[in-house]
């Protein structure tokens, strides 16, 4: 008898619901094992994945929503995972768990919360099924997933020294798989184009991040910092004051539990993991524009987003979660299909995530969900869309108070709207700052808040006369000033063009194609809030538009602003709507039969060429100087690229023995790209100052020196939003500092 009871009660628990308990148990079984390669494959997919499933069951957001907006579940597993970790993280040491970030706690914390999830979810309605493919079918959509490990392939083949043929390989196979998509979309279903754009991608972000000994970038150098110093202490204090990226959860203890769960070495969830989850982004998009637009434009939208993504998001990890978040944050506001209360739900927790995960992100969608509140109240005087719209206010309060309360009482980051509005209070916007440098006014719009060039020379005189003026405190050597020692220019990192003619023409053709971009956003924006026969959603969607353009309009004439949002982080974010205008507007003018062909042929040669160009592929075929800059590093083991951001372990191993050297206070000089080295070891502790010249040297003072420096005898400089390249000093650093710390490919200098 209790084994019949027994029958019968589980046939009441949907079998879905055992299908989620026993992932459950197979993570618990296997992060144990996880120092293993094969339970690592198998844990990063599942915890990507099942606390997703399941919050989303819990939600009662309906399967065919999450069939249409793929990205939610692993956007939701994201929620999850974050909510976990923080949890333990503050719970732990209350309980005695002196260090809660480690395996065994943030385990139990995540099972906790997810069976917890999984017991609201048991009365489900069936409608929550998410519909599953069957395995067969599934097999048949992942041969795009080829591409990505043929780029991974291609990376570390030029991490070993050997040739770009395999990265090459795997860029031709990106464009020619992009290219047939487009021409064959109409007869491809949209599961099929999702995995094609997420391939894409991926292979796209791992040519980069898998780059070097550490995940190669800028600011990625102190996030890394700052994960590693959370792994070694095994807790995170909420506590930041002034720390922006430290008080990041996406920085600190969302990688720190994924790297103790899975077993990956904490870089390579940096280097691997996050680019995964960044190319969701494209896919996201895809299936926004979905809702609205044909299925080959709504595939362009995606290709458009890629193009902006791969260039920027591997080397900004507390980015590439908060753009997937903001992605998966304005298809909620939009979801038609999810009933109001699960909607709003997941809405509010998509914006509190992109709160702690990003700050700047979360100013601009606050912005952005912000202006289009009033906007639309107004627009639905004169045209079919809904005075307010609830989830714009549920995610808009989210994100906001999420930012209040995040940046402010918890983490104390001081990075609010604040220091923004004391510079412009004292400096003004600083309108087009390029005309100052000499510019034309369509040279400075061109050129935008981006620096340019300027002498050495020129920035020696410049840079002694303003340190003579403000840093008293710096004295240099008596002979700083003798003409011998004289900065000279550098010779430029990248090779000679092949064929000069056709280099120029292709970056006129870029030029023009990436102008017809912005103005043809911005038209289709006006468009869709316009058209008679647009839906609530095209509305919603061109209104979002219209403040993107605006906001990005500010970034590029404001100097002041562009200080506060760097532009190109900010264009990527405004296209994740720009991207849906711009095509909407191509797919009306396609929709002319006499213009249809003309219009097919133009967009898919423009994605062709923006795809060329920012991939490097140009560089490759017509030479290095093609496009400025020299070929990028995913392509090359040279060039400006691969000296920025390409980090040796040697590099590292000197920026260790310096940073337990120095004692506090004392001054270290490194220049531009030196310092992502110190960045990555020493994090901001160091007091570093870029401009390593003569005459900005102090007496007493420690020289780091990187590859670059040491090899290349070429250094560079950040001055005045100028960039220069110059000859690296070694010869007055010889003849006055002693060489205190070699290992061949990078020197630490001290007097």
């Amino acid at each position: 008898m209790r084994v019949a009871a027994l029958f019968r009660a589980a046939e009441l628990v949907p079998w879905r619901v055992g299908v989620c308990a026993g992932g459950l148990a197979l993570v618990a079984f296997l992060v144990p094992l996880h120092r293993l390669w094969a339970a690592e494959l198998l844990l990063v997919p599942l915890l990507l994945v099942l606390p997703g499933v399941i919050l989303l069951r819990a939600l009662r957001v309906p399967g065919d929503a999450i069939a249409a907006s793929p990205a939610y579940v692993p956007c939701a597993s994201l929620i999850v995972l974050l909510g976990s970790g923080l949890a333990v993280d503050l719970i732990g040491p209350p309980l005695g768990v002196a260090a809660p970030i480690r395996a065994g706690p943030l385990l139990v914390g995540l099972e906790v919360v997810c069976l917890a999830l999984l017991a609201v979810s048991l009365n489900a309605p069936q409608e929550v099924a998410i519909p599953w493919r069957s395995v067969s079918q599934l097999a048949r959509l992942a041969w795009p997933l080829i591409i990505p490990v043929v780029a991974a392939a291609g990376a570390l083949r030029l991490n070993s020294g050997h040739d770009a043929g395999a990265a090459v390989v795997a860029v031709l196979a990106c464009v020619a798989v992009l290219g047939t998509a487009f021409v064959l979309s109409s007869r491809l279903g949209d599961s099929l184009l999702a995995v094609v754009l997420y391939a894409v991608c991926l292979a796209m972000m791992w040519s980069f991040s898998l780059r070097g000994a550490l995940v190669p970038g800028f600011d990625i150098a102190s996030e890394y910092h700052d994960l590693h110093q959370t792994v070694l202490a095994g807790i995170w204090h909420p506590a930041h004051p002034r720390d922006t990226y430290g008080a990041m959860l996406s920085v600190t203890v969302l990688p720190a539990e994924l790297h103790f769960l899975s077993g990956l070495p904490d870089w390579l969830v940096f280097g691997a993991v996050y680019p995964a989850i960044a190319a969701l982004l494209p896919v996201a998009v895809f299936g926004l524009a979905r809702r609205i637009l044909p299925r080959r434009w709504a595939l362009a939208a995606g290709i458009f987003v890629i193009v902006q993504a791969f260039g920027e998001l591997p080397d900004v990890a507390r980015q590439e979660i908060a753009m997937v978040l903001f992605a998966a944050l304005l298809a909620a506001m939009l979801d038609t299909r999810t009933p109001r209360r699960s909607q709003w739900a997941l809405v509010g927790l998509l914006g509190l995530a992109l709160a702690v995960s990003h700050y700047t992100t979360t100013y601009l969608a606050v912005a952005l969900i912000g202006f289009v509140l009033p906007l639309q109240w107004a627009a639905s005087w004169f045209r079919a869309i809904p005075r307010v719209t609830g989830s714009f206010v549920v995610a808009f309060g989210a994100a906001f108070a999420g930012a209040i309360l995040w940046y402010g009482p918890v983490t104390h980051i001081n990075s609010g709207l604040g220091p923004l509005a004391q510079t412009i209070q004292a400096q003004g916007f600083e309108v087009l700052p390029g005309l100052s440098h000499g510019q034309s006014l369509f040279g400075a719009y061109l050129q935008g808040n981006t620096p340019s060039p300027m002498s050495a020379a020129r920035y020696a005189e410049l840079v002694h006369r303003f340190y003579a003026s403000h840093l008293h405190f710096i004295r240099p050597l008596p002979d700083a000033g003798r003409s011998r020692y004289a900065l000279h220019d550098s010779p430029p990192a990248t090779g000679p063009v092949r064929w000069p003619a056709a280099a120029s023409g292709l970056s006129l053709v870029w030029l023009i194609v990436q102008q017809l971009e912005n103005l043809l956003g911005a038209l289709g924006a006006l468009l869709m809030v316009l058209w008679r026969k647009a839906s609530a959603s095209t509305r919603q969607v061109g209104l979002l538009g219209l403040v993107a353009v605006l906001w990005l309009a500010m970034i590029k004439l404001s100097g002041t602003l562009a200080n506060f949002y760097n532009w190109d982080r900010a264009l990527l974010q405004g296209f994740v709507v720009l991207a849906i205008t711009l095509c909407w507007c191509l797919w009306r003018l396609a929709s002319r039969p006499a213009w249809h062909r003309a219009i097919m042929l133009t967009a898919a040669a423009a994605l062709g060429v923006i795809f060329i160009c920012a991939s490097g592929l140009a560089n490759v075929v017509l030479g290095g100087g093609t496009l400025g800059g020299g070929t990028p590093l995913n392509l090359a083991n040279g060039g400006e690229d691969f000296d920025r951001y390409y980090v040796t372990a040697p590099e590292l191993a000197t920026a260790r023995w310096l940073d337990r050297a120095v004692r506090p206070r004392q001054l270290v000089y490194a220049d531009r790209y030196a310092q992502v080295r110190l960045f990555a070891e020493t994090g901001k502790s160091l007091s570093l100052i870029g401009d390593v010249t003569p005459l900005t040297l102090n007496e007493r003072a420690w020289v780091y020196a990187d590859r670059t420096n040491v090899i290349d005898r070429s250094a560079r400089a950040l001055f005045d939003n100028s960039t220069v390249n110059y000859v690296f000093p070694a010869g007055f650093l010889r003849a006055n500092y002693d060489l205190v710390y070699t290992n061949g490919s990078s020197e630490v200098y001290h007097r």
